[in-house]
């Protein structure tokens, strides 16, 4: 009987430890009951504490850092960190009348910022093309070896862990010490309102990325939360998580996963509906993510903005980044886009991104010592004519190296330079035919290295600089075809609205290609599979085998193209709702996604970057 009892509470007390201490095979996210059961009982908590401002606030900030030592473990320690380096770093910046002084202490928060979200993102990326130049860095986890060498720990120091949601906090820490910068915010009050707007749980670990002007006011707010509103956050919530668990994680198990581990094995026609399938995976995982948070955030009482408006509805790619992941986009134009000169001109950043950008895509494609020559002669040429604007021969010099370099490498088949090198001819060309359009090349160059850094900002990955440098470029061709169309602010006819939400929707879908595959090599393979075995004939014999899946795919599609007025009136339907009938259908969404769901739970896509 004693060791009965023995077992028995070895066991409860096991179980009850494992709730409170981090598994990596089972991280607290919203798609975890777990989750949710400790969401229960913390409403519970707060329901008695919410109408005094200072205990909610310090009861959410425990709560946030307990949810990200639950979803990222000991990393805890990291975000603590950053709050403590950008808090009192905010304060001297605020406190300093000396621009100088000012200046250096933003520029040590980027620093350290960017620093620690270089060092977990991008080390074995760097190293790797340090290495390739000949050199012999050893890959591994140099603050794990040193840590094992001081502490005497036993850390895996053969790969680096990228904490989770490091890039969202990261850029979130970054605004908040540019804003007192800038002079558009002043300081919270103490160390830890700081703490609460960095850990906030619901947008934690991925978005949308808050502003500190739009959610540190609500921090000394009284809570009001209205029965609109309330109807809202659940709708919100159940939509969310429909879209991750009913939606998202069957298309990508069931299908999409499938093809992109192994291209070869399928036709072309299914490695194309796996990026139609990945297209709205992606869309619904992330989305839904964001629709939770947002949702969450407003049943305690703080306003989150809105992150997707139906991005693939966009009838061009400028259009898409106002619809899609608008916290970063808006994020990206505030802090890096304006900070290269955005359409103003060009800053001494763009002319060294330039060559850099080219570097880069040399070094994807393979480097020579051909290439090299080339390389320098072209920026040696560019330089020059940026020293004697006046000298046009100096240009038209520099155009047919370029042309030349750019011949070599379509006959190498190096088609990442090829393209960068046809768009730099391109605007060369431009500024000497039309030196009044400078900066209107300025904008062009700009927008497409906002996008590049963004595509890395992602992952240190050739896939995710390419992605970025698609996006990059086709904004700066759209703002290229509004300019001298002079279409700019004109209503697009209805074939003109249907061809360009056709046209959008499919470039972004083969941009997702590079975003999706796990390597270069994987996608040389989707290419090969869609032009030399699409198998038209076994379409019919395909849909059939897929029903299920396709049908999914085909559903979320219409809903998510339906109009705005009829989504609008479907939530307002919701939020009308009597309670009981609320608590009916929450209990059937409850049992679908329980039904559907896999056995292991899978992380939002997004948790990665």
């Amino acid at each position: 009987m004693l060791n009965f009892i023995a077992i028995f509470l070895t066991s409860f007390v096991d179980q009850i430890s494992s709730w409170f201490v981090y598994n990596p095979q089972n991280p607290m996210i919203f798609s975890n009951p777990m989750f949710w059961a400790f969401f229960l009982v913390a409403m519970v908590v707060y329901y008695f504490i919410y109408a005094r401002i200072t205990a909610r606030n310090m009861f959410l900030l425990a709560f946030s850092l307990f949810f990200y030592y639950k979803t990222g473990g000991f990393f805890f320690f990291l975000i603590v960190f950053s709050t403590f380096v950008d808090y009192y770093i905010g304060e001297k910046v605020y406190r300093s009348t000396h621009e100088p002084t000012r200046t250096w202490l933003v520029v040590l928060s980027l620093v350290v910022n960017l620093g620690l979200l270089a060092y977990f993102k991008y080390t074995f990326y760097f190293i790797d093309i340090i290495n390739s130049f000949g050199a012999d860095v050893v890959k591994q986890d140099y603050l794990a070896a040193a840590a094992n060498g001081w502490f005497g720990t036993s850390l895996d120091i053969s790969k680096i862990i990228l904490p989770v949601g490091i890039s969202f906090y990261t850029f979130q820490t970054i605004s908040y010490t540019l804003d007192i910068y800038r002079r558009k915010i002043e300081p919270v009050d103490n160390i830890l309102d700081f703490g609460f707007f960095v850990s906030f749980f619901p947008q934690l670990v991925a978005g949308p990325i808050v502003r500190a002007a739009d959610f540190v006011p609500q921090i000394y707010q009284p809570y009001k939360l209205n029965a609109q509103e309330y109807g809202y956050a659940i709708f919100l919530i159940i939509n969310g998580l429909v879209k991750k668990i009913l939606i998202s994680d069957y298309v990508s198990t069931n299908f999409v996963d499938r093809v992109f581990a192994s291209p070869e094995r399928f036709s072309g026609f299914e490695n194309l509906m796996a990026v139609y399938g990945y297209a709205i995976q992606i869309y619904c995982d992330f989305s839904g993510y964001t629709d939770i948070a947002i949702g969450l955030a407003l049943l305690l009482g703080f306003r989150l903005n809105i992150n997707f408006n139906s991005p693939y509805s966009s009838t061009s790619i400028t259009d898409f980044w106002r619809r899609w992941h608008i916290s970063l986009s808006s994020w990206l134009r505030d802090y890096l886009y304006i900070s290269l000169g955005g359409n103003r001109s060009a800053s001494k950043f763009t002319y060294i991104s330039v060559p850099l950008i080219l570097l880069i895509f040399l070094l994807i494609d393979g480097w020579t010592g051909l290439n090299f020559m080339f390389f320098m002669m072209l920026i040696t040429i560019w330089l020059l004519s940026l020293a004697f604007p006046e000298m046009k021969f100096i240009g038209v010099i520099g155009v047919l190296v370029g042309a030349t370099f750019a011949a070599n490498t379509f006959v190498n088949a190096a088609w990442y330079s090829f393209g960068l090198l046809c768009v730099i001819i391109l605007f060369w060309i431009l500024l000497l035919v039309r030196p009044e359009r400078k900066q209107s090349v300025s904008t062009y160059m700009n927008l497409t290295i906002t996008m590049l850094l963004g595509g890395l900002w992602h992952g240190a990955d050739t896939r995710f600089i390419i992605w970025g440098a698609l996006h990059g470029g086709a904004l700066a061709l759209h703002k290229f075809w509004m300019d001298i169309t002079g279409s700019k602010g004109k209503k697009p006819s209805a074939i003109g609205r249907f061809m360009g939400q056709l046209i959008t929707f499919h470039f972004v879908c083969f941009c997702w290609i590079y975003f999706r595959a796990q390597d270069m090599a994987t996608i040389d393979k989707i290419f090969a599979q869609m032009t030399d075995a699409f198998q038209f004939a076994k379409i019919p014999e395909m849909v059939q085998g897929y029903a299920d899946v396709f049908g999914l795919m085909a559903l979320a599609y219409a809903i998510h193209w339906l109009p705005r007025r009829l989504k609008n009136n479907l939530n307002e339907r919701f939020t009308n709702m009597p309670d009981f009938v609320k608590a009916i259908i929450i209990s059937i969404v409850v049992i679908v996604l329980y039904q559907a769901s896999t056995s292991a739970v899978k992380p939002f896509i997004y948790f990665q970057f």
